[in-house]
């Protein structure tokens, strides 16, 4: 009788912590769930369209991350068995994540569709031809010209199976406001094929 009134009050115990967790970080939760999906999608837009995208997205990461280590201030433990509020400032209470995939999705977005160039029609070689098999299959075509850097160009199967190591391709840039160069349209020869049309 008395263990199962122990077990029975422990239960309680466990149960009161979790509703007061829960609801100090409704919102905490809420914020990093949308940064987390916004960031993944920006980053991925970035490092597929943008010349050292990878290198751009990992920066803003290490950041991002930096940043919110100095920024989060842990919970006082003692504090969750007095009230559902939770002291700490909204920027302090946010998990260490959240900042990070903040920065992704601002950067993310900042590099993929805030430009401040006009679009220019350069000619690159194909460096490299390959196929990338994950959940679904990429064609991906390698270039480097030399003042914008390396970028896996993403293209349709008709139009890699049409390319090869060492054909010219044309591409169309335009320069995002952080300096970096955004792939915008690609082809052959002097005619810029939309993606679209691949």
């Amino acid at each position: 009788m008395v263990e199962s009134s122990i077990i029975i009050n422990l239960k309680r115990v466990n149960l009161d912590l979790l509703v007061v967790c829960m609801k100090a970080d409704k919102t905490s939760q809420l914020l990093w769930f949308i940064f987390l999906i916004l960031g993944i999608w920006f980053s991925i837009e970035t490092v597929n369209r943008t010349f050292y995208g990878f290198e751009l997205v990992m920066g803003t990461t290490v950041f991002g991350l930096g940043v919110g280590l100095t920024l989060h201030k842990k919970r006082n433990t003692s504090e969750l068995w007095d009230s559902f509020v939770d002291r700490r400032s909204f920027f302090r209470s946010q998990r260490r994540t959240t900042y990070m995939f903040f920065f992704l999705t601002v950067v993310g977005f900042s590099s993929s569709y805030i430009f401040v160039g006009e679009p220019v029609s350069i000619h690159v070689e194909i460096n490299d031809k390959r196929i990338s098999r994950g959940k679904s299959t990429s064609y991906i075509l390698a270039i480097s010209p030399e003042k914008l850097g390396p970028l896996d160009l993403k293209v349709g199967e008709n139009f890699w199976n049409s390319q090869s190591v060492g054909n010219m391709l044309n591409i169309v840039v335009k320069e995002n406001i952080l300096g970096f160069y955004v792939v915008m349209d690609y082809g052959t020869g002097n005619k810029a094929l939309k993606k679209s049309d691949t």
